[in-house]
C-alpha cells in the first residue's frame, strides 16, 4: 500500500504520532491530522428469473480473467448507491434498481488499503447485456453452479444472497408443484411441496383430531343425523380415512381405492338413514378440524411459515371436494 508523504494543504512532510490511541500521519508544519479511512466499495448481485446471476470476467489485473460480480469504488460526491448501479452499467450494459441490501464486509488490499465493501442486490429495468469498462465479457451463470469468484467478499455475498431468497424460492417452487397437481385435476403432486411436513404432522395427530371432529359432529347441529350413530363406528371410519389421507396425497394410493372407499361411505349412510346434506357437512367438518389443528401449532410470523398454511389449505380443498364428489356418487346409487 502507498503511504501519504506529504500534506495536501502545505506540501510539507508528514510525520507519525500517537493521537487518540492510534498511529496517524500529522503534518510537521500545519497540524493537519490525516485520518486513513477505509475506501468505499460498491458489488451488485443482480439476478435473472432463471436464478442465474451476471458476472464479469475481469480484463486486467488484479484477478485477471476470473470472474466477479460488477463491482468499483465510490466516488466524490456520489452515494453508494449510485455507484453500484454505475459499477453494473459501465460494466454489464445493464441499468438496474437497487431491491435491498446484501451485506457489508471490509477487506484489506494490498494497494489500496482497507475497503469497506457494500453488495447490494439489484434488478434490471433496462438496457442490453453487453461488456464494458474493464470487463472481457458478462454472462449469467446459475446462483449455485458459479466459477470460483475473484473476491472473497463476493462469495460471502452470494451465500448471504442464497440465504436470504430460499425462502421466497422454495415457494414458488412448491407452488409451480401444486399448480402442476390441480391443474391437471389431480389430487397428487409431482414432487416435495412445503406443506408436506404439515402433512405428516396431520398424520402423527390423526386420534386427536378425530376425537375433535367426532366431539363436533356428534353436537352440531348441521349433522343432527351424526348424534345417533355408533361412535366407535365413526371413530373407525375416520381413522381409517386419516391412515389413508397422507398415502393419498403422495400418490400412494391410487384413485380407484379412493373412489372405492368414499362411493361405498356413500352407501353406508345412506342405508342409514343420513341426510345427503348431512353426510357433506361432516366431510365438511373433517377438513375444518384437520386445517385448525395445524394452524394451532402456533403464530406464523414467517412468509414461508403462512405458504405452509395456505398450501395445506388448497390440498385439502382439493382432496376432499374428490371424497365428497365420490362419497355423493355412492349416495345415489342406492336411490
Amino acid at each position: 500500500m502507498k503511504i501519504k508523504m506529504f500534506c495536501n494543504f502545505c506540501g510539507k512532510t508528514l510525520e507519525t504520532d500517537l493521537l487518540e490511541g492510534k498511529t496517524r500521519q500529522v503534518c510537521e508544519a500545519c497540524g493537519e491530522v490525516y485520518y486513513e479511512n477505509p475506501l468505499p466499495v460498491a458489488s451488485v448481485i443482480l439476478p435473472n428469473r432463471d436464478r442465474e446471476i451476471i458476472l464479469v470476467k475481469r480484463a486486467r489485473e488484479p484477478f485477471k480473467d476470473m470472474w466477479c460480480c460488477p463491482i468499483g469504488f465510490a466516488e466524490t460526491g456520489e452515494s453508494i448507491e449510485d455507484a453500484a448501479l454505475r459499477e453494473l452499467k459501465e460494466e454489464t450494459g445493464i441499468e438496474g434498481a437497487i431491491t435491498r441490501l446484501v451485506d457489508v464486509s471490509t477487506h484489506k488490499n494490498a494497494f489500496y488499503g482497507d475497503l469497506l465493501i457494500v453488495s447490494f442486490e439489484a434488478e434490471k429495468v433496462g438496457g442490453t447485456e453487453c461488456p464494458g469498462d474493464d470487463a472481457g465479457e458478462c454472462r449469467y451463470f446459475p446462483v449455485k453452479g458459479l466459477p470460483r469468484l475473484a473476491f472473497d467478499s463476493q462469495e460471502a455475498a452470494v451465500q448471504k444472497f442464497i440465504e436470504l431468497n430460499k425462502d421466497l424460492w422454495n415457494m414458488h417452487d412448491s407452488f409451480e408443484t401444486l399448480i402442476e397437481g390441480t391443474v391437471k385435476n389431480r389430487i397428487v403432486y409431482p414432487g416435495n411441496l412445503l406443506s408436506d411436513e404439515l402433512v405428516k404432522a396431520v398424520q402423527n395427530n390423526s386420534k386427536r383430531i378425530v376425537e375433535l371432529w367426532l366431539d363436533d359432529i356428534t353436537t352440531n347441529p348441521s349433522t343432527r343425523a351424526y348424534h345417533c350413530v355408533d361412535k366407535g363406528d365413526l371413530f373407525s371410519k375416520a381413522m381409517f380415512i386419516m391412515g389413508q389421507f397422507e398415502t393419498w396425497l403422495k400418490g400412494e394410493k391410487g384413485e380407484g381405492e379412493l373412489k372405492a372407499f368414499y362411493v361405498e361411505l356413500g352407501s353406508l349412510r345412506y342405508r342409514g338413514g343420513v341426510p345427503m346434506e348431512e353426510l357433506v357437512s361432516s366431510l365438511s367438518i373433517l377438513k375444518k378440524h384437520i386445517w385448525m389443528f395445524t394452524y394451532s401449532f402456533g403464530v406464523w410470523e414467517k412468509a414461508v411459515d403462512m405458504y405452509r398454511m395456505f398450501e395445506l389449505g388448497e390440498r385439502l380443498v382439493y382432496f376432499f371436494d374428490k371424497a365428497a364428489y365420490y362419497t355423493v356418487m355412492g349416495y345415489n346409487q342406492n336411490d
